[in-house]
């Protein structure tokens, strides 16, 4: 079984995309901050600071020279408090009581256990030194290890790698509207065989299918209309010579009014088909019982044997116009009896709340190239146009005009030299 890629909307790309870039915009940021901040050297520093501390405390001496304790804090930017049974002395009036450190039980249970160690307390690092004579408390200096220079360079440098990241990524998701917005150049001057590549499965894509898709039928219809043109000048240049010629040999008048009647015809067939198509999709509804319809359509026709109606027992009604619908069915009962020499079974019957009219022939059949356009105006699914047939390519343009306005379907199965079946599908009036 063939796996089917699920389409994802671009609405979900770009969303996916924004959050993606915040990200990594974030994890940036954060691993610049990180890169920026030496930890080794600060884990160096802090046990050369333990040392130093050692050597200050054996340089000052217990109980401490204070003259000498306070020169050095201000040498060296720190902070220090002696406390011994005979008193205290602080660098600083700031520095915190033993007591006060001591208060949370963890830094209790440390200063019990360890004779040295750092504590901290109200957002500080201290040290702890214990000797018989007392207990000194030094707060460090904290040298800012930040280096904001080197952390602006690295956001700098990440931040633009990201941006042309980004910008790619976004170049690449809007590649196809460049070319779109060729292709709808191309058409708007007149190239209608253009073809955009189709290979995204969102919105984008479905634009460039859509877009594929117009061009064709808008070739499609320009063809058939110039086909119609020559195909008309074709029809009427044939009675047109025959007028002539018989007014050079005084042929009898009924002769050559039955080919100028056959002009007057082909021109007001034409004309009436194609003029306002308000005419075919403005309707008067009204409760229309569909097989009584059907039976008075085809008993207008003289090969009334040729029409094999099958119905129900039962009355079946849909809201329509009584006249429009009747004209789909003429359409359906010429084309059926036009391409066809035998019956052409016509059945009435009731779907799931539908009534299906369907009319089914074995005639030549229309190739299934041919049923993508079937239903575009001036297409015809036989290239040549003869008198026999006749018609302009209008009759089913018509007949799914008429049914859409009446909100109903119209589905055409056909096989080449096996036949056509049309189906016809409305709402049952309840």
């Amino acid at each position: 079984m063939k796996f089917k890629v699920p389409k994802l909307s671009i609405f979900i790309k770009l969303i996916l995309t924004v959050f993606v870039f915040g990200l990594l915009l974030n994890m940036i940021v954060i691993f610049v901050f990180r890169l920026s901040t030496d930890d080794k050297p600060r884990r160096y520093l802090r046990d050369f600071m333990r040392r130093m501390e050692q050597s200050i405390i054996t340089d000052i001496g217990i109980p401490p020279d204070t003259v000498k304790a306070k020169q050095i804090c201000e040498d060296l930017d720190i902070e220090m408090r002696f406390e011994s049974h005979d008193g205290a002395w602080s660098s600083n009036e700031s520095m915190p009581a033993l007591r006060d450190i001591l208060m949370p039980p963890e830094n209790r249970e440390e200063f019990l256990r360890k004779e040295s160690f750092i504590v901290r307390y109200k957002d500080k690092r201290y040290s702890i030194f214990k000797f018989p004579g007392g207990v000194f408390i030094i707060e460090p200096f904290n040298p800012d290890m930040f280096k904001p220079e080197r952390a602006i360079l690295l956001m700098i440098l990440f931040i633009s790698i990201l941006i042309i990241l980004l910008s790619l990524f976004l170049r690449r998701l809007f590649k196809p509207l460049k070319d779109l917005s060729l292709a709808v150049e191309q058409i708007g001057d007149g190239n209608y065989n253009v073809k955009v590549p189709v290979n995204r499965k969102d919105e984008l894509g479905e634009l460039a299918e859509s877009i594929n898709e117009m061009s064709g039928k808008i070739s499609s219809s320009i063809k058939s209309k110039e086909q119609l043109l020559i195909d008309v000048s074709h029809e009427l240049r044939s009675p047109l010579t025959r007028i002539k010629l018989g007014l050079e040999v005084g042929s009898p008048k009924e002769k050559i009014e039955e080919d100028v009647i056959e002009m007057e015809r082909m021109v007001t067939g034409l004309l009436e088909s194609y003029r306002n198509e308000s005419a075919f999709t403005n309707l008067k509804l009204g409760k229309v019982n569909i097989a009584e319809l059907l039976e008075d359509t085809i008993n207008e026709y003289d090969l009334i044997e040729r029409l094999k109606l099958n119905k129900p027992h039962d009355e079946i009604y849909v809201n329509a116009d009584f006249e429009k619908l009747q004209i789909v069915f003429r359409n359906l009962i010429d084309n059926a009896l036009k391409y066809s020499s035998e019956t052409v079974q016509i059945e009435v019957k009731e779907q799931l709340g539908d009534v299906w009219i369907i009319f089914k022939d074995k005639g030549a059949g229309i190739s299934e190239e041919d049923l993508k356009y079937i239903f575009e105006p001036f297409y015809r699914a036989d290239p040549s146009r003869s008198r026999k047939t006749g018609g302009f390519g209008l009759g089913l343009s018509i007949c799914k005009k008429i049914m859409d306005a009446h909100n109903g379907e119209i589905i055409i199965n056909s096989k080449i030299n096996e036949g056509t079946e049309v189906i016809l599908k409305l709402r049952t009036e309840t």
